[in-house]
């Protein structure tokens, strides 16, 4: 292996991510007239991530920043192109099925529930937590990259890519706008803040993705960030933990998802967990075995 060449599993995971998604762009073409851009979107971003690969692993300063952190970049990326592909392959939403099976589990609709519960000062806190979202990966990133604790940083943004890239394909297979949707009408009130309902509000309003619900990403990454921040930052973890827990509640608070989007967003996270882990095992087990192989080599060539 060249030394300018070293791939992280996350570059494999971004790869295989964007081949499948042109797989299903190909195949499904006829539901997006402009699907050509999106291949060749797609296989620039492929070529990116080769260049980054080949100029910038092993590399110091801002370089070495960059090769370990661009995929956090990349994530966002890849949420906008899924926007405009929500539909390729279903024309319309499965809001029906999601809110048929919730009303006959509970006998109501979980934000109808909440809904009796909703005043401000909750309603601030629910969506702060929320809101903090969009700080997890970059809180627990600095905290561990900047603490010298480079492979489990690394192995946080795997992990991470893994969660991300299933509730992507999610989102496609799956589609469903969410409560504040589906269920406007059972809601002719407004949730009621001062700061944080209107910010959550606007970001989702702006930067949301109608179609994007289920599994809720937000809750399969704070998932994944839960467990390695307990594990390798407790600081972090006595800070950011009561905030992921209340930004489960929150999604389903704000009428932004579902209970069951919720249930499946920690599916999701701790499958991609498991899935990294055995992963990691196998490439260790793979270099023990390289290794042994080696060293039986030279035995062999000794002994000659």
């Amino acid at each position: 292996m060249k030394k300018n060449s070293f791939f992280f599993p996350v570059d494999w995971a971004n790869i295989i991510y964007v081949l499948v998604l042109s797989l299903i762009i190909v195949f499904f073409r006829h539901n997006q007239p402009n699907w050509i851009y999106y291949l060749i979107f797609n296989f620039s971003i492929i070529i990116l991530i080769l260049l980054v690969v080949k100029f910038l692993s092993f590399s110091n300063g801002v370089a070495r920043f960059l090769r370990h952190w661009y995929p956090v970049f990349l994530f966002t990326v890849l949420y906008e192109e899924t926007r405009y592909l929500v539909h390729i392959i279903f024309p319309g939403f499965f809001d029906f099925w999601i809110n048929n099976l919730e009303f006959n589990l509970f006998g109501n609709y979980p934000t109808v529930f909440l809904e009796k519960y909703s005043i401000p000062i909750l309603n601030e806190y629910f969506l702060l937590a929320y809101f903090s979202y969009y700080f997890l990966l970059p809180v627990s990133g600095i905290a561990l990259y900047f603490g010298k604790k480079i492979k489990e940083f690394d192995r946080m943004i795997f992990t991470s890519a893994v969660a991300f890239y299933i509730s992507y394909l999610g989102f496609i297979f799956f589609p469903v706008e969410g409560p504040r949707y589906a269920l406007s009408v059972v809601h002719p009130i407004p949730i009621k803040g001062f700061i944080f309902v209107p910010l959550a509000q606007w970001i989702v309003k702006v930067g949301g993705l109608h179609g994007g619900c289920m599994p809720s990403s937000h809750v399969a990454i704070a998932c994944v960030v839960f467990i390695f921040v307990y594990k390798y930052s407790r600081r972090v973890f006595y800070f950011l933990g009561p905030l992921i827990i209340s930004l489960f509640i929150g999604t389903v608070w704000g009428r932004f998802h579902y209970f069951l989007d919720v249930l499946a967003g920690i599916i999701v996270g701790l499958l991609s967990l498991y899935l990294v882990e055995k992963i990691e095992h196998f490439r260790e087990m793979s270099k023990d075995f390289n290794f042994q192989e080696k060293d039986f080599s030279l035995d062999l060539i000794e002994k000659k």
